[in-house]
Formats: C-alpha cells, structure tokens, sequence
C-alpha cells in the first residue's frame, strides 16, 4: 500500500497541510522542556517552523540524528561533539535492528525457466525455528533468482552476485535471512553540522547466537540443494564451496564478506517503560522527557518485526500515533 495515495493525496486540499519538498531539518527547537518547532533549511535560507507539537517520522537513522543534534541522547555523545545537553536519553541510537542475509546460491539446469506467469511464482519461503531458539520462527529461508529486476537507488548494491563464471540469468538463491537477531548496533554523531551524515553499524554477526544460527541456516540450504525436491531444478551449488561449508571459521568468515541487509531498519527509539533505561519513547511514543515531542516511525520498535517488511508495522505506528495526539 502506498501511503502517499492511501493518507496524504485525500487530504492534500486541507488548508491546514503543508507540503514542501527540498527541505533539510536541522534540529529540533526545545524551550524550557517542550518542542516548540523546528530550525530548516530550503534554498540556502536557514529559518523556523514554530509548532505546539512535533513528530519525527524521519526513520530509524535520522530520527535518532536529529534528536541527538537537538540535545537529546546520551550525555557523554553529546558533549563529545558540542552539542549542549537538554535531556540525557541514553537509548537514543543505540539497539538499531536490520535483517541480514546470506545466501547459498547455485546454476539452474538449462532448460529450467525461472520466470513464472506471476511475479512471485520463483519466490517461496521456510520459516522455522533455529535449534536451541526460545522464540518461534525466527529464521527465514527464502528462494529466488540472483537477478533483482528492480530499479537501484544506489547502483551495484544489488547487482553484486555471487555467481561465479555463471550467467546471472542462469542462477538462483537461497537467503538466509536473521528474523530475530539478538545482537544490535548503533548510530552516531560523525559531527555537530547537521549537513554530515551520521555514522552507524549493524553489529551483524558480533553476537555468537546470530553467527551460529546464519551458518546453520547455510548448511541446510545447501543440504536441501541436495535433496529430492531440488534435483530437477539445481545442477550444481556455486557458493560457498564445500571446503568453506565444512569449516565453522571459514564459514563465519565467509558470510561477513558476502552479508547483504533486508532494508529493515528500526529500533534506534525504542519503546520502553520508565524501568527501561534505554527507553527513548513511551508507550504512546512521546520522547521521555520532552514535552510535545513524538516519534513515528520504526526507529520507536523495540525488536525487529520477526521476519517479514516492516512496512505495514509502520504503517500502523503512524496511524496510531494520530489517533493519540487528536485525542490529546
């Protein structure tokens, strides 16, 4: 679903909606405890939008960023960087969740078409749950073709198959995809200049439990390549080769120099009681601390949603924090 179409083209005609484009928010102005606006740029012109109540939907990098370049996070960060404290926020930027991927791919035999009459007829997914997990399907296994028709934003992130001397037209995958990790990264200031991007790290694989439960999962790809169901399909398995598979550290080494990202990003706000002290939003998604101030977007999850997008999630998220602050 598009939110565009779905919530914002309906009401575009309300005279008390803005829409403005080409505009770069450069912190979050707070008086006395509460948000009263914020300081933009547009044009080269530096100026204010003063607001009795502001809500960040900027997303689980910027979201964070922008709070910290306001004054909000973690009081040693900030002072590092200059940034004069206004609330000590430890949690902000720290738990950033994304879904990795791994893949085990192999040569389709010639004359196996990998089209389908429908767009998702190559795709299918197993989803089960590690040896040794507390939590239920937190693994995923998903087929398809190594070759992604869908435009780049930034090119060759996609297109960087791991084919061998394979045409990519000829070769398909299995991902291995982390639905549940249990280790987590973080985002931070690279500057106090608002125009410099922050910096941030996935942590992938640095948590024993999610190295182990990837390279499980790679070993049973290649285990179901082998198997009856495959042997119409797979003509051989191009990556990673036996000699890697059989070899836990030649394996883990293996995964961090191929490991992709789902595009997930979330948890760098995240919900949590007062007990928490790595909360940033309550369970209404006000900032703690500030008054007039919320955040809407994956950045205020807790946990990355299990296995799928988080589209929908976020979705719901916005929805919901309409709902609370009509209500008052």
């Amino acid at each position: 679903m598009s939110t565009a179409l779905g919530h914002l083209n309906p009401v575009r005609h309300h005279l008390n909606l803005t829409v403005r484009g080409r505009v770069f928010v450069r912190k979050i102005l707070i008086e006395d405890g509460k948000a009263t606006g914020v300081e933009a740029e547009s044009g080269g012109q530096v100026f204010r939008v003063e607001a009795d109540k502001v809500v960040l939907s900027t997303g689980a990098i910027r979201s964070p960023h922008l709070l910290m370049l306001s004054g909000i996070g973690p009081e040693d960060h900030l002072q590092q960087s200059g940034i004069p404290v206004i609330r000590h926020l430890p949690g902000v930027g720290q738990n950033l969740m994304n879904h990795l991927s791994a893949q085990t791919t192999f040569k389709v035999k010639d004359g196996v078409s990998l089209a389908g009459h429908h767009r998702d007829a190559i795709h299918f997914a197993l989803h089960y749950t590690a040896e040794g997990s507390s939590a239920v399907n937190d693994m995923v296994l998903r087929s398809s073709p190594v070759v992604d028709p869908r435009q780049e934003r930034v090119p060759g992130v996609r297109t960087k198959y791991l084919v061998g001397d394979v045409p990519p037209e000829r070769v398909a995958r299995i991902a291995c995809t982390l639905g549940l990790p249990d280790g987590s990264g973080f985002v931070r200031l690279a500057s106090a200049d608002p125009s410099v991007q922050p910096t941030f790290n996935y942590c992938y694989l640095q948590h024993p439990n999610d190295a182990r439960r990837v390279r499980d999962g790679l070993r049973m790809a290649a285990r179901l390549l082998e198997s009856d169901a495959y042997k119409d399909v797979v003509a051989y398995r191009i990556h990673p080769a036996n000699d890697i598979l059989a070899s836990d550290d030649a394996l883990d080494l293996w995964i961090r120099q191929t490991v992709g990202t789902a595009r997930h990003v979330s948890g760098t706000c995240k919900m949590g009681p007062d007990s928490d002290p790595m909360a940033v939003v309550d369970q209404y998604c006000r900032v703690k601390g500030v008054q007039g101030l919320w955040v809407a977007d994956a950045s205020v999850m807790p946990r990355i949603p299990r296995s799928g997008g988080a589209h929908a999630t976020v979705i719901m998220i916005g929805e919901r924090v309409v709902d609370w602050i009509a209500a008052g």
